[in-house]
């Protein structure tokens, strides 16, 4: 009896062996290269909905055309898995770029980077799955849902709202109010000429130089703020709060954590 149970112990074994030797790694390791070009005389806004890989949006005053070059990274020559259009519709111009990244894979998986060249006048719209954004000297309002990744946004002359869910976020020069919703990740917000609204989870938080007021709901991370003339409201849960020049100061909650102020030239109230 005892022999059996052992023969078939050794059986289950190698059978479970053989699952795992048979599940080879793919490699997306082709790459090819696609432009693609609209003529945005006549829109007012540019609509992307990108899966993994990094995006890359450069506005300017002297375009006029919407120009898109993608370099796409797959298995093999032959992929079925690539969406990759610039349509019209209205006013507005829509770009998508997806590739399946599902699969067992050796190095980086399928992805696409894009990078785009656009009139700083249009409006920005963004659904990012994973993977990098960079976008700079944009004129008009721009709106950001973005799964992982870090981030990074200069030279904004509009309202701009971003909802994250990791990765680093790096704002500098907006002329506008910012909201941000954050799940996790150190964000960094530098030079705003309107109003701040961040709402995060997780991570340390540095803010520099904001004409108007500044909101903080925290959950956890060293919060750091600098040269805020308007009122500057924190909600923290836990963590340090370094509150330097600032129009005013509510601490809702202070949380767990030390607490340094100076310079606050108008109220300074703590609820708790």
């Amino acid at each position: 009896m005892k022999l059996t149970q052992a023969l078939l112990f050794i059986s289950g074994v190698t059978i479970l062996s053989g699952c795992i030797v048979v599940a080879s790694p793919s490699y997306a390791n082709y790459h090819s290269q696609q432009e693609l070009i609209i003529d945005a005389k006549k829109l007012n806004a540019l609509d992307i909905e990108a899966g993994a890989g990094s995006l890359v949006i450069e506005g300017s005053e002297d375009v006029t055309e919407i120009t898109v070059v993608a370099d796409i990274y797959t298995e093999g020559r032959d992929s079925n898995d690539v969406e990759l259009t610039l349509t019209q519709s209205g006013k507005s111009a829509y770009l998508v770029a997806k590739v399946d990244s599902n699969g067992f894979w050796q190095g980086d998986s399928p992805h696409i980077d894009i990078k785009v060249i656009m009139p700083s006048q249009l409006m920005l719209k963004i659904d990012d799955g994973s993977g990098a954004i960079s976008i700079s000297h944009i004129y008009a309002a721009v709106e950001i849902k973005d799964g992982s990744g870090d981030m990074t946004i200069d030279d904004i002359n509009n309202d701009l709202k971003i909802n994250d869910g990791s990765g680093g976020v790096y704002i500098s020069q907006v002329i506008g109010n910012v909201s941000i919703i954050d799940g996790s990740g150190e964000i960094e917000v530098k030079n705003v000429d309107g109003n701040l609204d961040i709402d995060d989870g997780s991570g340390s938080i540095f803010v520099k130089n904001v004409s108007g007021d500044a909101v903080f709901e925290d959950g956890s991370g060293e919060l750091t703020v600098r040269n805020i003339e308007g009122l500057v409201t924190i909600d923290d849960g836990s963590g340090g709060i370094d509150v330097e020049q600032a129009g005013g100061l509510k601490i809702i909650n202070s949380g767990s954590g030390g607490m340094r102020v100076k310079k606050v030239k108008g109220g300074f109230e703590i609820d708790n």
